[in-house]
C-alpha cells in the first residue's frame, strides 16, 4: 500500500481454546502488513505479532517515485500488552515472515497522491515447523486539504492479500477498502529536539470477505466461538514528529493510540505511523 517506515508494528492473536475441536493450522500472521499497525489485544486471548515493515526509496521519474518494500515479521504466543513497559519480550521466536515487494507512488497534482504496491513473500510457523506463501496488492489515493489553520489527509485505500500452504493443505484470502480522515491541530509541542503536531483520525473497514484476524490453533465446531473480522471503525490520535525517529528507511514517524472495533472483535492499538 505505502511505503511504511516504522520499527514495530504489533498484532495480537490467540492463546489456544480448551474446546473440542479439530487441529488447524494457524496462519493469521500472514496478515500482519496488511491488516494495520499496532498492538492488539482481545479478552482472554494473548499472543503477539512483531513487524519491522522496512522500506527503500530508489528513485523517482518525473512524477513517479518507486521503491523496494522489505517488511519481517516475528510472532510470539507468549507476550502481553502489560510487558511492553519493561521491555519484557519472550525468549523464543514462534512465527516469522518475510513479504518484500515494490511500491510506486504518484503525485497526480498538487493535493492527490497516488500510491499502489504489489508483495510476494513467505511466511513459516517455527512451533509447527509449516510454511505459507503471501501474495499482496493494493491501490490508495491520498488528499491533502487545508481548512480553518487544521490541516489534514482524507485516504482511500483498495487492497487484497492472500497466503497459501507450502505442502499441505491452507489457505485464505481477503479483500478491503477502507477510508479515513487524519486531521493535524494548528499547534506544535516538542520532546527533547523533537517537534511534534498532534493530530487526531477517524477510519472504517469494508471487508468483502471475513477474515480469519485472529485463528486460534483448534477451532471450534462451534463457529460462534471463532472470531473473524469483519466491517469495522476505528479512532484515536497520534503525535507526529517533524523529522523521523531513527534511520529513514526504519524509524517512527508517529506515536499514538487508537480503538477499533467489529461486530466480534474490538481492540486498543498503539502506532508508530500513519494510522490510515
Amino acid at each position: 500500500m505505502k511505503p511504511i517506515r516504522n520499527i514495530f508494528l504489533m498484532l495480537f492473536s490467540f492463546l489456544l481454546l480448551p474446546v473440542e475441536a479439530e487441529d488447524i493450522e494457524p496462519v493469521h500472521y500472514a496478515y500482519a502488513n496488511y491488516l494495520g499497525s499496532g498492538i492488539y489485544r482481545t479478552t482472554g486471548q494473548n499472543a503477539s505479532l512483531i513487524s519491522m515493515p522496512f522500506s527503500y526509496e530508489i528513485g523517482h521519474v518525473g512524477k513517479t517515485t518507486y521503491g523496494l518494500r522489505l517488511p519481517v515479521s516475528v510472532g510470539f504466543f507468549d507476550f502481553e500488552l502489560a510487558d511492553l513497559p519493561s521491555l519484557d519480550l519472550p525468549d523464543s521466536v514462534g512465527t516469522v515472515t518475510f513479504t518484500p515487494g515494490l511500491a510506486f507512488n504518484y503525485q497526480y497534482s498538487k493535493d492527490w497522491f497516488i500510491e499502489s504496491y504489489i508483495d510476494l513473500g513467505y511466511g513459516r510457523n517455527l512451533t509447527t515447523n509449516k510454511g505459507v506463501s503471501i501474495h499482496s496488492s493494493g491501490v490508495s489515493a491520498l488528499y491533502h486539504f487545508d481548512i480553518k489553520n487544521h490541516d489534514g489527509i482524507w485516504a482511500n485505500r483498495l487492497y487484497y492479500a492472500r497466503y497459501d500452504g507450502n505442502g499441505y493443505n491452507a489457505k485464505d484470502s481477503y479483500a478491503a477498502a477502507q477510508i479515513g480522515i487524519d486531521l493535524g491541530l494548528p499547534i506544535q509541542y516538542q520532546v527533547l529536539d523533537y517537534p511534534f503536531q498532534p493530530r487526531l483520525f477517524a477510519t472504517a473497514f469494508w471487508y468483502f470477505s471475513e477474515v480469519d484476524f485472529l485463528t486460534p490453533r483448534t477451532r471450534s465446531f462451534n463457529e460462534e466461538d471463532n472470531v473473524t473480522l469483519t466491517n469495522s471503525v476505528e479512532f484515536g490520535f497520534t503525535l507526529k514528529f517533524a523529522k523521523t525517529i531513527g534511520y529513514t528507511w526504519a524509524g517512527i514517524e508517529r506515536l499514538g493510540l487508537s480503538y477499533r472495533y467489529s461486530k466480534n472483535f474490538s481492540a486498543f492499538r498503539l502506532l508508530f505511523s500513519f494510522p490510515i
